[in-house]
């Protein structure tokens, strides 16, 4: 029986330094972190060409003749459509129809045009889009005159070939639509009749409607 007794208490103190080892290591594990998990890398989402797009909004350009030695600004608004065939080149139709009061003898002047052409984007069509254009079409010159001096009111109109250049910034701020923060043209329209009548110079800035994806 004692032989039983020491037996067993051989085999425990051989067997206590592997127990000890097995918790130590359990311990040990239980204290080391997990590893964090590894953020997702986020795709950049090219962008989107849209594939049709309206736009309108204010304009404001000055006269083609000068009228006492300067050329009066007009107000009014703008309005066009683009249909793009690539990321970087799209077609355009575009209406501009401006009005200036210039009193009673001069009368109230009304100019507008309508051109066609291409539009380019040099850098396709991002965040913020820089776009460009090219357009020709006819421009139409009209002054009312109101009674003045037993002579009956009375307007005079004038159509001519007109052509317009000019840039812009575009902000695509949401899905479908944009902002467009400016919009600088110069534009000739022969309303005078005579090769030195120069051009005029003109401003905007609108929203912008598009949808579909090319």
């Amino acid at each position: 029986m004692r032989k039983l007794v020491v037996l067993g208490g051989l085999l425990l103190l051989s067997i206590a330094p592997a127990i000890a080892q097995d918790q130590g290591s359990a311990q040990q594990e239980e204290s080391v972190p997990a590893p964090a998990p590894e953020a997702p890398v986020k795709k950049k989402t090219p962008p989107v060409t849209p594939k049709w797009e309206l736009s309108a909004g204010y304009t404001a350009r000055s006269n083609y003749e000068k009228i006492d030695g300067a050329k009066p600004y007009f107000n009014g608004f703008y309005a066009s459509a683009d249909r793009n065939f690539f990321h970087w080149l799209g077609a355009e139709a575009e209406l501009t129809s401006t009005w200036k009061g210039r009193g009673v003898v001069l009368g109230n002047s009304h100019v507008s045009t309508l051109m066609v052409g291409p539009d380019f984007y040099p850098f396709g069509h991002r965040k913020v889009t820089l776009f460009g254009h090219a357009l020709i079409g006819i421009g139409r010159e009209s002054t009312t005159y109101g009674p003045f001096a037993g002579f009956a009111r009375q307007t005079a109109s004038t159509n001519v070939r007109a052509w317009e250049a000019g840039t812009g910034l575009e902000w695509n701020k949401w899905q479908h639509w944009s902002i467009r923060l400016i919009e600088g043209d110069f534009s000739g329209a022969n309303f005078a009749g005579v090769k030195a009548n120069g051009g005029s110079i003109r401003i905007s800035a609108g929203v912008a409607y598009h949808w579909g994806r090319k």
